[in-house]
């Protein structure tokens, strides 16, 4: 069973393996084997970094988690917007980047953000747009051969039930 939560400071090396094999393994089609693109794109890809992530007050960082393994992690800004997005090569097609996204939608919703925003590679734009995101403009080159796809979201406010007699929504 998958278990979402918040990421701990105990999570930080197995996070950070996470976000670095799926770079390297599952972006193949985005960093092409360019050594230089992997290089720059990984610099930051550290325990250390991602310690300074979760300290940050205005990050909050989720963890899929099974059988004590961490399978993805995601983190959102207040801004609204998601700079990490990654899951592990065995954890694709499972449901597993959905729970971790909904994670990162109600802390967006407690946060009272109306609008979510990402960069996505390309082998990553289907998924986001199967999740509600479209396209916020062109691609830009960022990291070497890698090409950066800026994608939005609007959000709905969180289900308040059904109205009351006599209530307009």
């Amino acid at each position: 069973m998958i278990n979402v939560r918040a990421a701990k400071t105990g999570d930080a090396d197995a996070a950070v393996d996470v976000v670095r094999r799926s770079i390297t393994e599952l972006c193949t089609v985005d960093h092409r084997g360019d050594v230089d693109t992997l290089t720059k794109w990984l610099e930051n890809k550290t325990p250390r970094h991602f310690l300074t992530w979760l300290a940050n007050e205005n990050n909050f960082c989720a963890i899929a988690v099974e059988d004590h393994e961490v399978l993805g992690v995601g983190l959102i800004n207040r801004s609204g917007e998601i700079s990490l997005f990654y899951l592990a090569p065995n954890a694709q097609r499972r449901g597993i980047g959905r729970a971790l996204h909904s994670a990162l939608e109600e802390r967006a919703r407690n946060w009272s953000l109306e609008k979510l925003q990402l960069n996505s590679t390309f082998a990553a734009r289907h998924f986001y747009e199967a999740l509600g995101y479209v396209p916020g403009g062109a691609a830009k080159p960022h990291f070497g051969v890698l090409r950066c796809y800026p994608y939005e979201k609007m959000l709905k406010p969180a289900d308040q039930g059904p109205p009351q007699k006599g209530e307009l929504r």
